[in-house]
């Protein structure tokens, strides 16, 4: 049986997250950010989707089971209310499947966006302390090319206390 692995979080900064993908700042200033191009698809017949997506708050540590790609199109989160939220990413091992020995884990503030690039390893986004509301925009052509799911062969506790 596989330990546990303990991950603590980091914040989300577009520095330390550039592997996996990309964040997105709310202007202090009252000015715009952007525009950036946020989704990204290798298909021509997949069209933009959103999903509202309402989180329930969670406490720490979160324990991540399963993980999820889009292997041809990038995915993009908005904040649209409530609090911080728990990101947790991993890079591709050379069997093609989660490395979850270099798995990290991100704290994105509500005043962040953030999108994952095509074919990254990711849990679902959690909210922390609050229920949050998020939009989720990603690509779909209605084929099982959309997303790739697996399980983790053990769990991955994320502590963000």
């Amino acid at each position: 049986m596989t330990a546990t692995i303990r991950l603590r979080t980091e914040p989300l900064t577009q520095a330390a997250f550039a592997p996996f993908g990309f964040v997105m700042e709310a202007p202090a200033d009252g000015m715009r950010t952007g525009p950036l191009p946020v989704i990204a698809d290798t298909r021509p017949a997949a069209k933009v989707t959103a999903t509202l997506i309402d989180l329930p708050a969670q406490r720490s540590p979160r324990a991540v089971r399963q993980v999820e790609r889009h292997h041809h199109s990038s995915q993009f989160f908005l904040h649209l209310a409530g609090g911080g939220l728990s990101l947790v990413v991993f890079p591709t091992a050379a069997d093609g499947q989660p490395d979850t020995a270099h798995a990290r884990a991100f704290v994105a503030a509500p005043c962040q966006a953030f999108g994952y690039h095509p074919g990254i390893w990711h849990a679902g986004v959690a909210a922390l302390g609050e229920p949050t509301r998020v939009a989720s925009l990603l690509s779909r052509d209605g084929t099982p090319g959309d997303v790739e799911e697996r399980a983790l062969p053990a769990a991955i506790e994320v502590d963000w206390s």
